[in-house]
């Protein structure tokens, strides 16, 4: 007899995943155990299974999925008619904002990449580096049409993103910052500061 498809298994895989993000930042990867992951999400160990083969494919997998989300408005910026100089702030500040709604998988993908399988790590790397391939399009755009100063592109696209993922080090919730706040600082530093050539 065929197995009934869940027709809730996307939501419930992707829950599945939100859920192991936090116990594997709370507890870390390695002493994370799948009886935590199913004591979060509720679920018995088996239908854990049911869902992912393994822990290793569960960090694989949260990982693609929140690279993916970030990513997506990234690439809706890409294709508005603006100028590079509006892209690159709506840019910035979308990926600022993702940082702050999610503070832990920044460090998590820093600290725990190394436990996934050679490939898994290679499609998380190819993600990372779409984010950093538009971003750095938009800087070449700005340079060209003059709204931002010349300067080494791919420096300027290493300094932003160590930045961004430096927010998940520092900032916190109810700190002395909102996150309005800190993520237009952000943006106004890494773009007016530091490229615009009106500064």
């Amino acid at each position: 007899m065929a197995r009934t498809v869940n027709p809730n298994r996307p939501e419930l895989e992707a829950e599945i995943l939100r859920q192991a993000m936090l116990v594997f930042a709370e507890k870390g990867y390695k002493y994370t155990t799948i009886e935590d992951l199913s004591a979060a999400v509720k679920l018995k160990k088996t239908s854990i299974y049911h869902y992912f083969g393994s822990k290793e494919e569960i960090l694989f997998r949260a990982m693609q999925m929140n690279l993916r989300q970030s990513l997506d408005p990234l690439l809706e910026i890409e294709q508005q008619d603006l100028p590079p100089y509006e892209k690159l702030k709506r840019a910035i500040t979308a990926s600022a904002m993702a940082t702050t709604d999610a503070p832990f998988v920044g460090n998590l993908f820093m600290t725990d990449r190394a436990a996934m399988a050679p490939k898994h790590l290679k499609a998380c790397l190819d993600l990372r580096d779409r984010h950093e391939t538009v971003m750095r399009k938009m800087i070449e755009d700005g340079i060209a049409d003059g709204s931002f100063v010349k300067t080494d592109v791919r420096t300027a696209v290493r300094l932003i993103f160590g930045s961004l993922h430096s927010l998940s080090n520092w900032w916190k919730p109810g700190g002395r910052l909102t996150q309005e706040e800190v993520v237009e600082q952000y943006t106004t530093l890494l773009v007016d500061r530091m490229l615009s050539a009106k500064r």
